[in-house]
């Protein structure tokens, strides 16, 4: 395989990685990132869902990961078609 194709691999993997921890390991990735847990459940029996970043990081992570398995995925396996 050409260098591109590893290249393109490693960005691939890279872009996985950072898109997993994103939206599973979110308490690492907020202390990664300089943010605070997530607040603590309010009084009125609220969900600790409520925090608007976790569902920015569960989107975004997801997006992330899949962009980068798709992408090194579709090139690998596109170099190794020909």
């Amino acid at each position: 395989m050409p260098g591109y194709v590893w290249i393109v691999d490693f960005f691939g993997l890279v872009l996985a990685l950072l898109g997993f921890n994103m939206a599973f390991r979110q308490v690492s990735f907020r202390r990664a990132i300089g943010r605070p847990k997530s607040p603590a459940r309010r009084l009125r029996g609220g969900n600790e869902d409520e925090d608007p970043l976790t569902y920015i990081l569960r989107i975004a992570g997801v997006m992330l990961m899949v962009f980068g398995i798709a992408i090194g995925g579709m090139l690998t396996l596109f170099n190794l078609a020909r």
